[in-house]
């Protein structure tokens, strides 16, 4: 299946998910201690095959079995599988597979190849350890004809169950899925899909692709998936705004009705219900796919999301906790370092964006922590190194640490003031609104902050610890921020008491 939320989401959160000096107060989880990395067991990656008959016909293959094969994987509850689009970048021929193990902080990688002889595929598969860089498992040859891409499709999901699965020792419990491919021209263009890029033009190319896979395999749920996530992009970099939004929780709902064992649909349907103020049934959801994958991080990290936005950080952060606890060094986990930032804990919102170092979002977040540790000279050389793509607002974050005008604040504040911006996640609204509150613009910053809460970011752990919200503190109108912000967040709070 063709994944990447949780991203992007889970992770994330893509944007801004993509999520000191002072002294906390006493709600504040000062006992915390960093986790070191390590490499977790049961944690696998699969890198793209290579094609060793150099057909470019027949290239995308590289993506789209890989893709497959880590499909086929999620479906064992033994196993945390790392997405594809975190592993294509191991594209070439030369790759190391335990120097791509290590980086993805896995402790098994697969890799393989393929190469068509006449009118027939074949597909070799193999294993590897990461620690020993050894061979722990090889398939035999995988055979079918180049028309027949389903049966090829079945042959793999054997070889895995019955060989890849016993090897790697994570026990018999494998979730079955309720839906399989019946046309092969819409299972071609399926995986055609997994190797088009995510950037604006060709993104829109895969949303074509994919749906006309649908139209004409409907009942097969892993498209559906694949489509949830290209709508999800469209609506965030491209113009799709809230009609692809809701056409991806749309795919998303179809994929679950499918197959409810879609490991990534669940994820990624949750954080976009976040990301809408669905708080209540996001959290139920989290619950639930907590209990249904409790050793997964990413079901964990899923729960974290829905507490963060829900202002409830110290909740967040213990599942973030548990999440790093289960697979330390996964940079997917990098949005919690949200929950430990705006509540105050630098130290902590470091070790989690460390997870994802030199990153475009990195560079971003890292300006964040700076001005909360009151570093500002070294915020402003962070800011230089931020990227210039509008969600990260560098134009603010350039205006507040004093590397423009004071009138070109003035001038971005009262533009806050005065335009209704554009749906966006909430988050992002609060983000604003803390800057704002450090450069002393109080209407423009409670104006931004009464807009998360509005749209579901309840903030209350936010509001009383947030080092960048002192200024704000002493002024008549944060008690009615505050109470917003309770109000925001009272359904989850019932839910949570009432053991739901």
């Amino acid at each position: 299946m063709v994944i990447g939320i949780l991203l992007a989401l889970i992770a994330g959160a893509t944007s801004w998910h993509y999520r000191g000096k002072f002294s906390f107060s006493p709600s504040t989880r000062e006992s915390s201690q960093i986790v070191q990395p390590s490499i977790k067991p049961d944690t696998i990656a699969v890198l793209p095959l290579h094609n060793t008959t150099s057909d470019n016909i027949l290239e995308y293959l590289r993506f789209g079995l890989a893709d497959e094969i880590a499909s086929i994987l999620t479906y064992s509850r033994g196993l945390d599988v790392r997405p594809t689009w975190s592993t294509q970048k191991y594209v070439n021929v030369d790759v190391d597979p335990q120097q791509a193990g290590q980086e993805l902080h896995v402790a098994d990688v697969v890799t393989g190849h393929f190469m068509r002889e006449g009118g027939r595929i074949i597909v070799v598969l193999e294993a590897i350890d990461v620690s020993s860089n050894s061979v722990i498992w090889q398939s035999a040859p995988i055979t079918a004809i180049k028309q027949d891409l389903i049966s090829l499709r079945d042959a793999l999901s054997k070889q895995v169950r019955a060989g890849l699965l016993p090897a790697l020792r994570v026990g018999n419990e494998f979730l079955e899925t309720s839906t399989r491919p019946n046309n092969q021209e819409a299972y071609d263009l399926y995986l055609r899909s997994a190797s088009v890029p995510h950037d604006e033009k060709p993104n829109k190319e895969a949303i074509a692709m994919l749906e006309r896979a649908i139209g004409m395999d409907p009942t097969y749920a892993p498209p559906w998936l694949a489509l949830g996530l290209r709508y999800y992009y469209e609506s965030l970099y491209s113009s799709g705004g809230e009609e692809a939004f809701q056409k991806s929780n749309a795919s998303y709902e179809r994929a679950l009705a499918l197959d409810p064992n879609l490991f990534w649909a669940a994820g990624s349907l949750i954080t976009n219900r976040v990301e809408r103020g669905e708080l209540l049934q996001a959290y139920e959801q989290g619950r639930a796919f907590v209990k249904q994958r409790p050793q997964s991080a990413q079901a964990h990290y899923v729960l974290a999301y829905v507490l963060r936005y829900a202002g409830m950080l110290n909740e967040a952060g213990n599942e973030c906790d548990e999440a790093l606890k289960l697979d330390p060094g996964n940079f997917t986990l990098r949005s919690c370092a949200r929950a430990f930032l705006y509540n105050g804990d630098t130290r902590r919102a470091r070790e989690f964006v460390s997870l994802d170092t030199g990153s475009e979002w990195a560079r971003s977040e890292t300006v964040g922590i700076l001005l909360r540790e009151r570093k500002l000279a070294e915020a402003r050389d962070a800011v230089n190194r931020m990227p210039t793509n509008k969600q990260y607002h560098r134009d603010l974050m350039e205006a507040v640490v004093g590397l423009r005008s004071p009138a070109e604040l003035d001038r971005i504040a009262q533009e806050k003031m005065e335009t209704q911006p554009e749906y966006e996640d909430p988050e992002r609204f609060y983000a604003q609104g803390a800057a704002l509150a450090f450069a002393g613009k109080k209407d423009a910053a409670l104006r931004m902050l009464r807009l998360a809460i509005e749209h579901n970011y309840c903030a209350y752990a936010d509001l009383e610890n947030d080092p960048l919200l002192s200024k704000l503190r002493a002024t008549a109108e944060f008690a009615e921020l505050l109470k917003a912000a309770r109000s925001c967040q009272q359904p989850l709070l019932a839910a949570t008491s009432a053991g739901r």
